[in-house]
């Protein structure tokens, strides 16, 4: 890597993350759990602080180089807690999930057993090889790429759980998934996993480059920065209030399953819940007093259906019922492909629910 180039790409980094910045305090009202986010950029310009130095020839502050990867971990990890909650509705806070953090702090520390004058050499070519007598320069960096693996991984697990059980707790589904923070993550886990391999040639002597550092910070960088930018955008989505562990397991009595469908089908038909638009489990529960898991494997082993396909039956109805007889043009048209064609009375049913809401 040219200096030129390494120059280029570090200054259009800081004009990324400086508009990404702007986007955080300007959207401050509409962002959930901004003060996760608000931390995890925080974090960003302290883990890229060896390249500061190195961009700017500061050699008299080696002192503190190589004690900046852990922020990296910091920032993945309030990530985490940024984006749990738009995803569950009752999250659950783990301490164990800081264990990462506190390891790579800790081995990331005996850096400072390393002579200032070797780390000014460090600043102008990166240390390789001889893993054995320099493995305080590499273990950070290896375990930052580890954590982050670890943590994206995870992340990108909680979005994959929320987009298969999103028919189960939703019925407007189009706009409550998340695909692009989805490929977003899946692409940081990517990049972490090339930052091992990179690291990991480094300390053994396969990949003998003076910039290898400078390689791993602006892998791990540019991905975060990327998965921090991405979460400045307003996502309307439909926390679960799921169990998902007892859903998975699928135990629960024939009486209660009958007893929790025919309080469900009750309120269905009092309320008219049906005609609600952007309908949620956890909100239809609320209204019929019911456990959202309860009803959700009640459906599952008892009608073998979710709950949108529980709501689209009787939304179905009232399009047979009400809105085929009010419109003619489209009655003509049912008659002629089948007045029961449930594909049709859907398609039309969700046009009908995205241009005007029904009374």
């Amino acid at each position: 890597m040219t200096s030129a180039i390494f120059s280029y790409i570090l200054y259009a980094s800081i004009g990324i993350y400086v508009f990404g910045l702007a986007r955080l305090i300007l959207r401050k009202e509409g962002l959930r759990n901004k003060r996760w986010l608000s931390a995890a950029f925080i974090c960003w310009p302290l883990f890229m602080l060896d390249e500061w130095l190195r961009l700017a020839s500061a050699t008299e502050f080696a002192f503190v180089y190589g004690l900046s990867d852990v922020f990296a971990v910091i920032a993945i990890t309030c990530c985490y807690r940024a984006i749990k909650p738009m995803l569950l509705a009752y999250p659950s806070s783990r301490k164990r999930l800081w264990w990462p953090v506190i390891i790579t702090a800790v081995f990331q520390s005996t850096v400072l057993l390393i002579p200032i004058e070797d780390k000014q050499q460090w600043l102008a070519a990166s240390p390789t090889g001889q893993p054995l007598l320099l493995w305080p320069a590499y273990i950070a960096s290896l375990l930052t790429g580890f954590s982050v693996l670890l943590i994206g991984i995870l992340i990108t697990e909680h979005i994959q759980m929320y987009h298969r059980h999103l028919p189960e707790q939703a019925v407007d589904i189009k706009n409550l998934k998340m695909p692009k923070l989805a490929g977003v993550m899946g692409s940081l886990v990517g990049v972490a996993f090339m930052s091992i391999l990179l690291v990991t040639a480094a300390t053994f002597g396969f990949f003998p480059v003076p910039f290898w550092e400078s390689f791993h910070h602006l892998m791990i960088g540019t991905a975060l920065l990327v998965v921090l930018f991405s979460l400045t955008f307003i996502r309307r989505t439909s926390p679960s209030p799921l169990d998902y562990e007892r859903l998975d397991e699928g135990k629960a009595s024939p009486y209660e399953n009958s007893s929790v469908i025919s309080k469900a089908e009750r309120y269905t038909i009092g309320s008219k819940a049906y005609k609600k638009r952007f309908l949620t489990l956890d909100e239809f529960c609320k209204g019929a007093d019911i456990d959202p898991t309860s009803l959700a494997l009640a459906l599952q082993l008892t009608e073998r259906k979710n709950f949108r396909r529980f709501i689209f039956h009787y939304r179905l109805e009232y399009a047979k019922n009400v809105l085929l007889r009010s419109d003619a043009k489209l009655e003509a048209v049912a008659k002629r492909i089948g007045v029961n064609s449930e594909k049709f009375l859907s398609d039309y049913l969700v046009k009908h629910l995205d241009t005007t809401t029904l009374k």
